[in-house]
């Protein structure tokens, strides 16, 4: 198993196809790194192309959907897809370099970006989550990891930072929260209006227990061996409607070599080096891809924080993509039920729109286009690019 260590080089040159029409493709050329653990040269080479190529992807505007197999004879018996914002027409090994204890693999891939799926990716959404809680309790006293939950959902926030194109953790609550499927939807709004999040994040760690066999026949003098397993359950909801948007589990099952009497740190480098810390790393990574896409075309809503004379201050900021100069809608939404109880939104647009005039980390000042009064305005209405 191998801890990836994410380096990325990225040059492009630009190519002219000749066809029946003038097609652009462009070469990005990605660096990948991994560390070799007892020996696996093989596995770590896999693992640090896949690295290069996934970040070649993202660069180039393409939206991973799974980057544990490739194609193009790079990797073996394996499949490689992404969606319809890039496509590949081939990927090259330039290079591989061994050291002592990594290896480092260059390759090139020949990309043909699309235009966007949709403009609502123009912004990253806000996301809020909690530390997650372990429903089996009692399964955390080997190694004692009893925050487990805890480090997952900050691991969580860290990749979504990095990595994600669409959105961002941008703030992890510091409690442990595990409500009910009936409780979740008024829990969301709570939560989201408490943190000014578009999006709420739940997690639980439904299953992490040990497992111990006995190997038997010519293996005999191994003697014991355990496997940990661990289930991860996220939900996502929609902290204005209460819809929810997401739903993902990640389940692995693999070797614990840690003496069950002792205390593991939960953030160390032990763990996270060991392979549960590895797989759980992947499980991690899957679960941030699959919510980035689940996002990916919806729309990016910001709320009105402050009326201060003729400027709004709004919630989504630099962190989100938001530059000056970009012109936003204002409007207000409500929800109501028909006789039937079924939930309906009702979206009311402002005649005038809104200028970015000052961007802030996590907030801008807006403003109207032509200079006039923004009637009827008020805290917790929204802006939208459109």
């Amino acid at each position: 198993m191998i801890q990836v260590s994410r380096i990325i080089k990225i040059t492009s040159m630009l190519m002219l196809l000749v066809s029946s029409h003038s097609v652009l493709a462009i070469w990005f050329e990605a660096t990948g790194q991994a560390i070799i653990n007892n020996g696996e040269k093989e596995a770590a080479r896999q693992q640090a192309t896949q690295e290069a190529i996934k970040q070649a992807l993202l660069f180039s505007g393409a939206s991973v959907k799974s980057i544990q197999s490739l194609t193009n004879g790079l990797l073996e018996d394996d499949r490689f897809e992404i969606r319809a914002s890039g496509e590949v027409n081939n990927i090259e090994l330039i290079n591989e370099i061994y050291n002592d204890d990594y290896v480092t693999v260059s390759i090139r891939a020949d990309i043909f970006p699309q235009d966007a799926l949709c403009s609502a990716s123009d912004y990253k959404k806000n996301i809020v989550t909690t530390w997650y809680n372990i429903k089996k309790r009692q399964q955390a006293a080997v190694g004692n990891l009893y925050d487990f939950g805890k480090v997952i959902a900050e691991k969580i926030q860290q990749e979504t930072q990095n990595y994600s194109k669409y959105s961002i953790i941008n703030r992890v609550e510091p409690y442990y929260l595990s409500p009910s499927v009936q409780e979740k939807k008024t829990t969301a709004f709570s939560l989201a209006r408490k943190t000014d999040a578009q999006y709420v994040l739940f997690g639980e760690i439904v299953e992490f227990g040990v497992e111990t066999s006995i190997t038997s026949g010519l293996s005999f003098w191994r003697g014991e061996q355990s496997k940990r397993n661990l289930e991860l359950s996220f939900s996502m909801y929609d902290g204005n409607t209460g819809e929810k948007v997401f739903q993902n589990t990640q389940n692995i099952s693999t070797l614990w070599n840690f003496d069950p009497h002792k205390v593991i740190d939960s953030n160390s480098r032990k763990l996270w080096n060991s392979s549960f810390g590895l797989e759980t790393e992947k499980a991690i990574q899957l679960v941030v891809q699959s919510l980035d896409e689940a996002v990916s075309c919806l729309p990016t809503y910001g709320q009105v924080l402050k009326v201060s004379g003729e400027n709004l201050i709004i919630n989504i900021g630099e962190h989100n993509g938001v530059k000056q100069g970009d012109k936003l809608t204002l409007f207000q939404m409500n929800q109501f039920y028909d006789a039937q109880n079924f939930s309906h939104r009702q979206y009311q647009l402002h005649p005038e729109e809104v200028m970015v005039r000052q961007v802030f980390s996590e907030t801008a000042v807006v403003a109207s286009v032509t200079g006039a009064h923004l009637a009827n305005i008020q805290p917790n209405d929204f802006v939208a690019r459109r």
